[in-house]
């Protein structure tokens, strides 16, 4: 099975300052890799926008995985 990493978006909220009346700000940063145990055992690192392929029990673990961003989930893998 052939699957791709996306990369993981992450969101970083500052508030402001009550006594200036600055106000909130929020910045995205982007986790371009990532390591996972695979069920197979193997330790891998993927790389976002890299093809990579992968047995089908761990393509399928692979496509499950999911983070959270402004609380909707968002898919890590998709397949090729």
């Amino acid at each position: 099975m052939k699957i791709q990493f996306m990369g993981i978006k992450q969101q970083v909220t500052k508030s402001g300052c009550s006594s200036c009346g600055s106000r909130r700000v929020s910045n995205h940063t982007f986790q371009r890799e990532t390591r996972m145990v695979l069920p197979s055992g193997q330790i891998k690192t993927f790389y976002a926008g890299e093809m990579y392929e992968v047995m089908e029990s761990d393509g399928r673990f692979l496509l499950e995985q999911t983070y959270s961003i402004n609380g909707s989930p968002v898919k890590m893998f998709k397949e090729s």
